[in-house]
C-alpha cells in the first residue's frame, strides 16, 4: 500500500531492504530491492521499511499513525507438502545481527494463539516492539498476508524431485529453478551445510594433495557420489575406516566432510540413536561422516546400518490417524572406529548378518606407510600432514559439493553413459579378482564403482586437480583389498571343486539310480532330472582333499546348490526315500557332463 503522508520521513524507503534474492541466511549490509509480488501482498494496514514493519493505527482525531511493531519480517510465500496437505507460510526475518533467516509456520500456528505464532519467530531473533498488542498485530499480518508464490514443503534435502533439476541445501539455497521449504529435518546438521572460502582454494589445499593417497582419493570420491545414486537408481550404503586411534581417520572424514559443510557436518555416531531419521533426511544426496563406532550401542548398530543403506524411515500416525509421509534418503555414509562393525556388535552379543556387512564395507584405515596416508606431499611425518589437511578443511568448505551438483544438472539425462562406465568398472575388477558371480560382491562392487565415476566426474569438472582415472584407480585397488580379505570365492577355487564332483558323479552313475528306482539302501545317493543328490558320507569322501563343508559352499556361491528355505547346505530327501536323509542336492546339469571345456 502506499504510504501513509504522516509516515516519519527518516523511515521511508523504497521498499528496499537488506533481504537476498535467493533463499536462505544472508549477510549483514546485502540489498535487493523487495519483489514486487511481495510488496503488492502487503495486508492493507500495513507497511515494511528498512528498519521494521509497521502498523497504520488510529492516532489524533481521524488520522492513522503508522507504529512500529516488530524488526523487519515477511511472509515470502505459502507452502504445501506434494500431497496437497501441510499449508503454511514461508516466512524471512532479519534478527539483530542483521541477518535475514527463514523459517517455515504451519498454518495450525498461524491461526492459534499469537503467543503460538510469534514464539517460533522470537527464536529465530525477530524483536517486539513495546507498542500495544505487538504479537496480535503480528499474527494479523501472518494471517493475512498471502503472496501467490508457492514453495514445495518436502522433509528432506536433497534432489527436489526426481526429474533432478533442483537440488536443495541446508544453507536453504536451491541449486536450479525450484522454491522448496524442507521441514522434520536435523536443524544442527543443517546448520553445519553452509560454505567458506572459495573453490579455488578448497581444490589446491584439500583435493590436490590428495593425489597419490588412495584412501583420501576416495573419501572425497564418496563424497561426490551423494547426488549420483539416485540419477543412476542405485540404494544407498557405507563404507567403514577401520584403524588404530591417529592413523588418520578422522582426517579422512573432516576432509570428506568439507565437501558438503563446516566441520560440525561431522557426527557422531552417538547420535544415530534417536535421532537418525532427521539426520538420514539431512544428508539425502549428499553424505553422511559418522565418527567413532564404539559409542553406538552395539545391540542396535545393525539396525542403524539396515536404515541408513534402506533408505526409508518408520510410519507414523496424525492426529486424524492417517500416516504422515514416511522420511526416505539416499546417501553414502563413511563410518570410522578402531574396531570393524561385527567386533563391535559381537561385544553386545550379537551376530552380525550378511546383509550388514554389505551395507558397511569394513576398509582397513591404517596399513599404509604413514598410518592411512601413502605420499606426504613434503609434510615431516603423518601427523604433520594430518594437521596440514584439517587445517584446510577449515578454512575451505560447503563449495565443492554444491559446484559439483550445478555441474550435474544439465547432464542428469546421461544415464546410459553414466551405467556404460559402472558396468565396465565391475567387469574389469571382477576379472582382475577372478571373482565368481556373487550377489553380494557385486552388490558392494557396484557401489565402490559409483565412487571412482563420482570422483572421475569432479575431476572432469574441474573441481579435484587430480590425473583422469585418479579416482577409478583409487576405488578399484581398495575394492581388491576388500575382496581379498573377505575371502571370497574365485572362478578358480570353483571351478576345481565343482569338477571333483563331476569326476565322481559321472564315474560312478549307477551309485545315484534313479530317485523313483531307489529300493537299495546302500547308495552314494539319487538323481532326477534337475538335481544329483548326494549322501553326506559320500561327500566328505569326494572332498576329502579339501574341506567339505568348503566345498558346499562353493557350490552354494556358483548357484549350483538345493538347500531347504535357501538356509544352510544340506537339503532333506522326499518321502520317495526311506527316512528321508539329509543331503548335498547338486544341480545334474553341473555334475553328469564331461568338464567344461
Amino acid at each position: 500500500m502506499t504510504n501513509h503522508p504522516s509516515f516519519p520521513a527518516a523511515a521511508v524507503s523504497e521498499n528496499v531492504l537488506d533481504f537476498p534474492s535467493t533463499s536462505g541466511v544472508s549477510s549483514p549490509g546485502e540489498q535487493v530491492a523487495l519483489d514486487d509480488h511481495l510488496r503488492d501482498s502487503i495486508p492493507e494496514g500495513f507497511t515494511l521499511q528498512s528498519d521494521g514493519l509497521y502498523q497504520f493505527r488510529p492516532g489524533a482525531g481521524d488520522d492513522l499513525v503508522p507504529v512500529k511493531i516488530c524488526s523487519p519480517l515477511l511472509v515470502k510465500g505459502r507452502c504445501r507438502r506434494p500431497d496437497g496437505s501441510g499449508w503454511g507460510s514461508v516466512i524471512a526475518l532479519q534478527d539483530p545481527d542483521g541477518r535475514w533467516n527463514e523459517l517455515m509456520l504451519g498454518a495450525n500456528d498461524i491461526n492459534g494463539r499469537p503467543a503460538t505464532a510469534v514464539k517460533p519467530l522470537l527464536d529465530r531473533g525477530l524483536v517486539l516492539t513495546n507498542a500495544a498488542k505487538a504479537a496480535e498485530s503480528v499474527k494479523e499480518l501472518l494471517v493475512g498476508w498471502q503472496p501467490a508464490v508457492r514453495y514445495d514443503r518436502v522433509n528432506h534435502l536433497g534432489w527436489v524431485d526426481r526429474d533432478f533439476s533442483a537440488f536443495t541445501l541446508g544453507d536453504g539455497r536451491v541449486l536450479g529453478a525450484a522454491r522448496v521449504v524442507p521441514d522434520l529435518i536435523s536443524d544442527h546438521v543443517a546448520a553445519a551445510m553452509h560454505k567458506k572460502g572459495t573453490l579455488e582454494e578448497w581444490r589446491a589445499t584439500v583435493a590436490a594433495p590428495s593425489a597419490g593417497n588412495p584412501l583420501m582419493v576416495f573419501a572425497l570420491s564418496l563424497a561426490f557420489s551423494g547426488p549420483l545414486l539416485a540419477v543412476l537408481g542405485r540404494e544407498g550404503g557405507g563404507f567403514h575406516l577401520r584403524g588404530a586411534s591417529s592413523s588418520g581417520k578422522s582426517t579422512l572424514q573432516k576432509m570428506a566432510a568439507s565437501v558438503w559443510g563446516a566441520p560440525a557436518f561431522k557426527q557422531s555416531w552417538r547420535s544415530t540413536d534417536n535421532a537418525i531419521e532427521g539426520i538420514a533426511a539431512t544428508c539425502n544426496d549428499s553424505l553422511l561422516v559418522l565418527d567413532e563406532l564404539h559409542q553406538v550401542d552395539p545391540r542396535i548398530a545393525g539396525d542403524i546400518v539396515y536404515t541408513l543403506a534402506n533408505g526409508a524411515g518408520k510410519n507414523r500416525s496424525r492426529s486424524d490417524g492417517k500416516l504422515h509421509g514416511t522420511m526416505r534418503w539416499t546417501m553414502p555414509f563413511l563410518s570410522s572406529g578402531e574396531i570393524s562393525l561385527e567386533e563391535h556388535m559381537n561385544v553386545g552379543g550379537r551376530e552380525i548378518q550378511a546383509g550388514q556387512d554389505i551395507r558397511l564395507v569394513d576398509i582397513v584405515a591404517d596399513d599404509r606407510p604413514h598410518g592411512a596416508f601413502d605420499t606426504l606431499h613434503g609434510a615431516s611425518d603423518g601427523d604433520a600432514f594430518a594437521k596440514r589437511m584439517e587445517r584446510a578443511a577449515q578454512q575451505n568448505y560447503g563449495v565443492a559439493g554444491p559446484a559439483f551438483v550445478e555441474h550435474l544438472i544439465p547432464r542428469t539425462g546421461k544415464t546410459d553413459s553414466f551405467g556404460g562406465f559402472v558396468n565396465k568398472f565391475c567387469k574389469s575388477c571382477m576379472r582382475n579378482v577372478d571373482a565368481a558371480s556373487n550377489g553380494q560382491v557385486h552388490r558392494v562392487l557396484g557401489r565402490f564403482a559409483s565412487v571412482a565415476l563420482a570422483g572421475e566426474m569432479a575431476t572432469k569438472f574441474g573441481l579435484t586437480g587430480w590425473r583422469r582415472r585418479e579416482a577409478q584407480a583409487a576405488a578399484r585397488e581398495l575394492f581388491e583389498i576388500w575382496f581379498r580379505e573377505r575371502d571370497a570365492p574365485t572362478h578358480a577355487a570353483i571351478s576345481e571343486t565343482v569338477d571333483r564332483t563331476r569326476a565322481y558323479v559321472s564315474q560312478n552313475l549307477d551309485r545315484f539310480p534313479p530317485i523313483d528306482n531307489c529300493s537299495e539302501t546302500k547308495l552314494d545317493g539319487w538323481r532326477d532330472k534337475d538335481w544329483v543328490y548326494v549322501r553326506p558320507e559320500c561327500w566328505k569322501e569326494i572332498h576329502a582333499a579339501t574341506n567339505p563343508t568348503e566345498a558346499a559352499q562353493l557350490h552354494k556361491a556358483a548357484g549350483l546348490l538345493r538347500t531347504q528355505g535357501n538356509e544352510g547346505l544340506q537339503f532333506k530327501m522326499g518321502r520317495a526315500v526311506k527316512g528321508r536323509p539329509r543331503v548335498y542336492a547338486v544341480r545334474a546339469s553341473a555334475v553328469m557332463g564331461p568338464p567344461d571345456e
